[in-house]
């Protein structure tokens, strides 16, 4: 058998990635840079056994892109020593197919001022992924744009992207047109702390009251007996699973960023001299900041200090929160009673995903509740020099910071990589959120790798989009940037920026999820 001319080629790998076979036998090159060189039938038969047709790939990449992988045989499975697993090796063209598969560009059908754009990408690592986003305006001519990070599940972020727009715009309604900066960030703390309690509501609401005198199978009866049975599951997974969120609002000159958990808003500027900088709109609601700590801390009895924060997490288990905290997680806040009473009778399916950590929490809890919805709210005046407000949860700051996801070292490298972004054909990643994403891909894995060790960027980033499972090293990543200038740029190329989606106004008539008594049920 003899290789044909596109066959015959030149794979090289690093000691951070070597060859490997489908038998798992072969490995060359180990320690060292080499060349395989892949000549005659004998090669011909390892490149067959070293190729792997990706499934990504065949969905990412169009055809003629696809046969010449085919033709040069230059995708193949390699091993990274670092952890043992397997990764395919892609193309840059494969690269950046995968990477746009979720971009979205928004338009509105009038402009809002100082906004010149609003783009979206959105990474899955979890299945289904828990990520979730919304843009939307306020009347007409106010953004309102969020991220949902969700944990347990995605039913509560997916909940929470809906509502979330349409319960600030309720609140913010309410004021008087001289409304001042104060109030609006009232409004928007009590929007979020209104659908949280709705949430918990509507879960306490499908019990009897008086939970003590019954039994486990009346509490399964409780559930069961109910006539529409879809909602109610629905219900009682919004409250079990749960959702940061972080949201910017803006209405002219004036930025309104609202945070619950480890999601982040970080405002991109470029001063008079052409340095750009990185600015935390609002911090994270986490468990890593002190003065988290000594709010949780000071909420409770002192008798609770020893087991209530372990490993900077609740319980040593929930590692959002803070003086505020999370949408959903309503086994961090029901009272004392429903810990043993009502959770474990739940459906079985929806508790097991927490039934293996859950003795954990009955054996903490005391006072609760433990997480709140309260959110930090800041006001940031805009000024002439800001380009970029990115929004995203922490999916991305985990590669931006240099120590960790939290490092406010993050912040700026957000805008030393937004400050190579090219609104114009002579980018490779028009879209400003994919070009964020990708570059920090490149900047973690820099970070993370010695100086003496040859860097390949198509390796290391095909490490991240191939390996399997991905939650274990990525998570879910999710970017909305606003770009800042000349209000209402018009994008008609829908190929360019990715999908093109006309923005909504939100419907402040559409009604709240329940109309709860006056009294709350803590």
């Amino acid at each position: 058998m003899i290789l044909s001319k596109g066959a015959r080629s030149t794979i090289q790998f690093t000691q951070r990635a070597y060859i490997h076979s489908r038998s798992g036998s072969q490995r060359y090159g180990k320690g060292a840079l080499g060349t395989l060189s892949l000549l005659g039938a004998a090669s011909a038969m390892t490149l067959a056994a070293l190729y792997h047709n990706s499934p990504a790939l065949n969905e990412a990449v169009n055809n003629d892109d696809k046969q010449r992988f085919m033709q040069t045989k230059l995708h193949f499975t390699a091993i990274d020593p670092s952890d043992n697993r397997p990764f395919e090796i892609l193309s840059q063209k494969a690269i950046n197919a995968i990477m746009r598969s979720g971009e979205v560009a928004y338009k509105f059908a009038q402009p809002i001022k100082n906004v010149s754009g609003v783009y979206v990408n959105s990474l899955r690592s979890n299945d289904p992924i828990e990520d979730h986003y919304s843009v939307d305006t306020i009347g007409s001519t106010k953004l309102i744009a969020g991220v949902y990070d969700g944990h347990i599940g995605p039913q509560c972020s997916i909940l929470i992207k809906r509502k979330i727009p349409i319960y600030v715009a309720q609140h913010l309604e309410k004021l008087p047109m001289s409304k001042s900066i104060e109030k609006v960030m009232g409004a928007l703390s009590s929007a979020f702390e209104e659908l949280d309690y709705h949430i918990q509501q509507r879960f306490i609401d499908i019990f009897p009251k008086d939970i003590s005198k019954l039994s486990a199978a009346d509490i399964r009866s409780a559930v069961t007996s109910r006539p529409d049975q879809v909602e109610t599951r629905r219900i009682i997974e919004e409250a079990i699973h749960g959702s940061c969120a972080s949201v910017a609002y803006v209405d002219g000159d004036d930025v309104y960023t609202a945070n619950t958990g480890d999601s982040r808003s970080v405002v991109v500027s470029v001063d008079k001299d052409g340095k750009w900088h990185g600015r935390r709109l609002v911090d994270e609601q986490t468990p890593a900041r002190p003065a988290w700590r000594k709010f949780m801390e000071s909420q409770h009895p002192a008798s609770e200090t020893n087991g209530l924060i372990k490993r900077n997490r609740i319980f040593g288990l929930i590692a959002v929160g803070g003086d505020i905290a999370a949408f959903g997680d309503i086994m961090y806040k029901v009272p004392v009673e429903y810990q043993t009473a009502v959770l474990p009778n739940i459906p079985a399916d929806i508790y097991r995903r927490f039934a293996r950590y859950h003795h954990r929490i009955i054996a903490n809890y005391r006072t609760p509740p433990y997480l709140y919805s309260k959110p930090i709210v800041t006001h940031h005046k805009l000024e002439e020099n800001d380009r970029f407000i990115v929004v995203a949860s922490d999916g991305l700051w985990w590669y931006t910071g240099k120590e960790d996801e939290h490092s406010p070292d993050g912040d700026q490298a957000v805008a030393d990589i937004m400050s190579k972004w090219k609104d114009d054909d002579s980018d490779e990643l028009p879209n400003p959120s994919t070009h964020l994403m990708k570059h920090a891909f490149i900047l973690r894995r820099r970070y993370d790798l010695p100086d003496s060790v040859p860097f390949d960027e198509s390796v290391e980033i095909s490490k991240l989009l191939t390996k399997q499972p991905s939650r274990g090293f990525r998570d879910d990543i999710t970017i909305v940037v606003i770009q800042l200038g000349k209000e209402g740029k018009t994008i008609t190329d829908p190929g360019r920026y990715g999908e093109i989606i006309e923005g909504q106004e939100v419907d402040v008539k559409c009604p709240k999820l329940y109309n709860p008594s006056k009294k709350s049920w803590w």
